[in-house]
């Protein structure tokens, strides 16, 4: 019976499941092991488990691994539909004093900004396949590339930026609001200043 729970929420998950998922289910953990040993199940990290037959959902399966991070900058653009240019690598941000070690082996472009304002203008979006993860609004994702604008490809910036102020969903009192919080809001209105 237990089994069949576990399979059925798998199911639910779009493929995947976690260990903590499992206990909160009820379910006891050498379902798991019994469900590997069948090959029907694979771990992919701690505490992290796919179906063999399912597309890996490297986004996700990032930020299983990871809780500490959010999807950020050119990933972000690319999520929310500021650039049609999908990152060759994926760009997270972490809150200052965060190991990024572990986190630059799975070659991901790394920013750091302080935990203050870290939770600023969190969002969840859903992945290609169906997976929730959290990433930063458009708001913040336009000040993060104002921030890190030394950073990045200036080009990405500009095409942002204009794809923005076109976008029926921006809202440029947060974009203000946020830009005053993170110190960068007469830069911010220097270049809205010519796109507006």
């Amino acid at each position: 019976m237990s089994k069949q729970r576990l399979a059925k929420l798998i199911e639910q998950k779009n493929g995947y499941v976690t260990t903590k998922e499992v206990t909160e289910e009820g379910i006891h953990r050498e379902y798991l092991t019994l469900l590997i040993e069948e090959g029907k199940l694979i771990r992919t990290g701690p505490g992290l488990y796919q179906v063999p037959n399912v597309w890996e959902d490297r986004l996700f399966n990032i930020q299983k691994k990871k809780k500490h991070l959010v999807f950020s900058h050119g990933t972000a653009l690319f999520l929310h539909g500021l650039t049609d240019r999908e990152p060759i690598e994926y760009s997270v941000t972490l809150p200052t004093g965060y190991n990024t070690t572990q986190i630059k082996n799975d070659q991901l472009k790394t920013y750091t900004i302080k935990k203050s304002l870290f939770d600023l203008g969190h969002t969840q979006l859903e992945t290609s396949y169906g997976n929730m993860i959290i990433v930063y609004d458009l708001e913040r994702t336009i000040c993060d590339i104002i921030r890190s604008r030394n950073r990045l490809d200036k080009q990405l910036v500009n095409e942002a930026l204009k794809n923005y102020v076109n976008d029926t969903r921006r809202d440029l009192v947060k974009l203000m609001s946020y830009a005053k919080e993170m110190q960068i809001d007469n830069i911010l209105k220097t270049y809205l200043e010519i796109l507006l």
